[in-house]
């Protein structure tokens, strides 16, 4: 027997164990990067990077994070570098940019102990008009706040799991989220108030 021959089993127990991460993990990865770039047709390439660069990294992948951590932390990592060559296409084509500067966050770590208050009501918009006026207001928070409350309050990830993900200490984590969750609110107030007076007059 070759010893291409004897190395087959396990290229395809790695090709099987690929394959079952893809089929349990594609619709999730695919979530959180439409979610991060809200356009389907740059979220599906970006996904299908993600599991590109995945594959070819798989073999030395050692089971030191979870595989849905490994392969969040490449999609957002990719979702970076793609919001990156949005701006400055946008900036070449002389078009305004209305999403905040990514530096809002710098003092996060002023304060370590953020108190951890509820996560933005999203029971509560649940109207398609109110749901669009979500999707909008996080797609214009700066790039930290937004990957915290996608990962958070949308993938419900744990605060260990972000900071895994993010490579981020769990004091920036939920300073990050604590300022994100009160830019939305402030955001969304009236939509929220809108909809809180819609249900009570049909009480």
């Amino acid at each position: 027997m070759t010893s291409s021959q004897e190395s087959s089993p396990n290229s395809q127990d790695a090709k099987a164990s690929f394959e079952a991460a893809v089929e349990k993990y594609h619709a999730r990865i695919f979530q959180l990067v439409y979610r991060y770039l809200g356009n389907y047709d740059e979220a599906d390439d970006v996904t299908q990077e993600t599991f590109i660069r995945a594959y070819r990294a798989w073999d030395n992948f050692r089971g030191d994070a979870q595989v849905y951590t490994w392969l969040y932390r490449i999609a957002l990592n990719l979702c970076h570098n793609q919001k990156k060559k949005l701006t400055r296409r946008q900036q070449a084509e002389g078009q305004s940019l209305d999403t905040p500067s990514d530096n809002a966050d710098e003092d996060e770590n002023r304060s370590t102990d953020v108190p951890d208050t509820s996560a933005v009501p999203w029971n509560t918009l649940e109207r398609k008009e109110l749901n669009q006026q979500l999707f909008e207001a996080v797609q214009g928070l700066p790039e930290n706040y937004r990957a915290v409350i996608v990962l958070r309050d949308i993938e419900g990830l744990s605060y260990e799991e972000i900071a895994q993900v993010t490579n981020s200490s769990l004091e920036a984590i939920k300073s990050r989220l604590f300022r994100a969750r009160n830019l939305l609110r402030t955001r969304l107030s009236s939509y929220i108030m809108m909809s809180d007076d819609a249900s009570g007059a049909k009480n």
